[in-house]
């Protein structure tokens, strides 16, 4: 059981890793990195899909292992249709990244649907675990973040 509480609801972390989320590390509490600044970008309909899909996430987004995700059918199914989106507006280059990363939501979304929303089930399934744990996985996340914060308003 403890190792299930060290877990974090994963869906919540690649919804926010695909959306972009998060802040500098300069404006992190207890920062001493100098706070950057960066022009301002131009929307594209991939920026706007990407913000769609944060949107889509929110009520996932900040649930503790062993709560339940309530309209978990609702919220799968937007979840989903924006991530679809923003896999079909995906640049060339990271698309693949996008194709696996979606993969991967859609087993989380998969398990929650199935266990009526309960994030105990995702933080146990050991599919979930390897597949987080993939060097693969884990630089096509990178190189996801990578490019929304480049290309990306925040």
């Amino acid at each position: 059981m403890a190792a299930v509480r060290q877990h974090v609801l994963l869906l919540s972390a690649v919804l926010a890793l695909v959306a972009g989320c998060g802040g500098s590390l300069a404006t992190q509490p207890g920062s001493t990195r100098a706070p950057t600044t960066t022009q301002a970008r131009a929307t594209t309909p991939f920026c706007e899909a990407v913000q769609a899909s944060r949107d889509a996430a929110q009520p996932v987004n900040g649930v503790g292992i062993g709560r339940s995700v309530g309209d978990v059918g609702e919220v799968a199914a937007n979840v989903r249709q924006a991530n679809q989106q923003v896999t079909a507006l995906a640049p060339q280059e990271i698309r693949a990244d996008f194709d696996r990363v979606n993969q991967f939501t859609q087993r989380q979304l998969e398990l929650l649907e199935a266990n009526g929303g309960d994030t105990l089930a995702v933080a146990r399934d050991p599919e979930i675990a390897q597949a987080r744990s993939d060097p693969e996985y884990q630089a096509a996340s990178q190189r996801i973040n990578d490019y929304v914060r480049a290309n990306c308003s925040s």
